[in-house]
């Protein structure tokens, strides 16, 4: 199971209603932050991993397929990481059952919007690819470190 926790505009647009205290995900990289913002006009959804900021980018179309999509791209950018196939299984079957829930880190919310001003993928450039760009930038919240490395580190140290 894991807890997303969305913005106001977010879950506005989901039409959801928040759980104000959610169980704790069960996803070895936490709770997920979500946002929706605009690049050259097109809706996207920024998700965060609260763990590690690892960022993901889908886009935000199509609510009820929301949580698959996000475990699919999630996929994409682990396996871009080198993460063993076996742990991306395991991460991504605990993300089957979703909660909503609102944001509660206002630390989380500004590397959102750290990213979000770093957002520029090229014409044609596949979002995961501009999420792997993304996911290189130092981030103060887990000590200066960079999103990819973190959740390396993360992944190494489990035996998830």
């Amino acid at each position: 199971m894991v807890v997303l926790r969305c913005t106001r505009k977010l879950l506005r647009r989901l039409r959801k209603a928040p759980l104000e205290n959610p169980p704790a995900s069960s996803t070895l990289l936490g709770d997920w932050y979500a946002n929706v913002l605009f690049v050259y006009r097109k809706p996207l959804i920024l998700a965060v991993s609260a763990r590690t900021l690892l960022p993901v980018l889908i886009p935000a179309r199509d609510p009820a397929s929301l949580l698959p999509r996000l475990a699919a791209a999630l996929g994409e950018i682990l396996k871009a990481l080198g993460i063993p196939a076996r742990q991306i299984r395991a991460e991504q079957e605990q993300m089957t059952e979703v909660t909503f829930a609102p944001t509660v880190s206002r630390q989380i919310l500004g590397t959102m919007n750290d990213f979000d001003r770093m957002l520029d993928p090229a014409p044609g450039e596949s979002l995961a690819s501009a999420a792997l760009q993304l996911a290189m930038a130092p981030c103060g919240p887990i000590g200066m470190e960079s999103p990819d490395r973190a959740t390396l580190v993360l992944f190494a140290s489990s035996s998830h």
